[in-house]
């Protein structure tokens, strides 16, 4: 049955901190439906003012209660905790804390520890060119099978949400939710094969490259990139405009749908954007999904015609919500069932990624973490490591 974790009330507090009056919170935080847990002490509660990017961190007691005492603002709170078998994340955002608060309440979603395909390291971030212009056709998102089983690219999917950038998303139910359906912008893409012709085996991974060169060496790169994609299984190749080269080591993904014809590349904002890898219901039958306009969407409250390739919640296999480095600037776009947290390198065109932590090593295998949490799941502004994992595991 449901139990409270953490309880739930905002009052006042005469106590300061450096000549700040600060305000006495108490959250509540509760488990899903039908997961009879008992585990109340210890379970941490960050605060994250949204302006100030101050963050304060506390347990819970034995009663299950986390109280703070913070200065009035505007805040997210997030929980997670986790047992064997699943990982809990709960977020709330957007609570004022001063004189005129309300009662809150953070729901923990349940997700399964069971392993599959994952992000395994993202470089959205770019680089610089000698001459210092913005470089971003040395991106790549690296993807791993955090099982122990063998797996299939074939018919896999990826694509980036709307918005791309750094504005809130309209994509919102009236309560101001976030939809189940998540819109898919610029070119929904998927891996080639017809079931069995790309296995992924157990703790190995695939680069998926916008360029499949050595950006370092090429004529067509940049002395100045960190990565060398000349061994890129996998290639964002954009024939449409007739502008993008296609290297002749990789193979293509299949452009299912794109919202911009003139685009002649595959774009993850170096602002960061919100990333899943999915997988149709149809299977690999994409021709009849994009056939039905019920799967599209125009933007809410918006005049554009543009129709979004809309992806169900329960079709994603992973996600991450990469956001801008400005904290006024961090909107969230997936639901917290598929990703509690946020991430960010700390600057466009820094040559740094976001690479995913190691949880434990056996047997030389490598086990990445994986709670449905960037925040806690991943480590910033990283040397990009394409086809390199890990020897040691990562410090929390």
């Amino acid at each position: 049955m449901s139990i409270a974790l953490v309880a739930a009330l905002i009052g006042f507090s005469s106590c300061e901190r450096e000549g700040a009056k600060l305000y006495e919170v108490q959250v509540t935080v509760e488990y899903p439906e039908g997961y009879d847990l008992t585990v109340a002490e210890g379970v941490d509660v960050k605060a994250s003012n949204i302006n100030s990017g101050d963050e304060y961190t506390e347990a819970t007691d034995a009663q299950g209660i986390v109280t703070f005492n913070l200065p009035a603002g505007e805040y997210d709170f997030t929980s997670s905790t986790e047992t064997d078998e699943f990982y809990f994340n709960g977020t709330t955002e957007g609570v004022y804390v001063e004189p005129e608060s309300t009662t809150f309440t953070i729901n923990l979603i349940a997700s399964s520890k069971s392993g599959g395909l994952i992000f395994k390291e993202i470089y959205y971030a770019g680089s610089l060119t000698e001459a210092s212009t913005s470089y971003y056709a040395d991106q790549f998102h690296e993807i791993y099978n955090n099982s122990d089983d063998t797996l299939y690219m074939d018919g896999l999917c990826i694509g980036v949400l709307e918005p791309s950038g750094s504005t809130a998303s309209a994509w919102v139910d009236g309560d101001g939710n976030l939809l189940d359906v998540l819109p898919v912008t610029y070119h929904a893409l998927m891996f080639p094969g017809t079931g069995e012709d790309y296995p992924i085996y157990p703790r190995t991974s695939v680069v998926l490259a916008q360029d499949a060169i050595d950006h370092q060496t090429d004529p067509n790169g940049n002395p100045n990139s960190p990565v060398n994609l000349g061994n890129a299984q996998f290639e964002t190749y954009i024939e449409a405009p007739g502008k993008d080269t296609d290297a002749a080591g990789a193979d293509n993904l299949i452009v299912m749908y794109t919202t911009s014809a003139s685009m002649y590349d595959w774009m993850h904002s170096v602002f960061g954007s919100a990333v899943i890898i999915f997988r149709l219901p149809t299977g690999l039958d994409y021709q009849t999904f994009v056939a039905d306009n019920s799967n599209f969407m125009t933007k809410p409250g918006s005049t554009s015609t543009t129709k979004y390739f809309m992806v169900n919640k329960d079709w994603v296999l992973d996600a991450v919500e990469c956001i801008n480095p400005d904290v006024n600037k961090q909107n969230k776009r997936l639901p917290v069932s598929l990703d509690a947290g946020k991430v960010s390198c700390v600057s466009t065109y820094c040559s740094k990624s976001i690479r995913r932590k190691v949880e434990r090593i056996l047997d030389g295998k490598v086990y990445y973490k994986d709670t449905n949490n960037s925040t806690n799941d991943f480590l910033v502004d990283c040397t990009p490591t394409p086809f390199v994992h890990p020897t040691t595991v990562d410090a929390e």
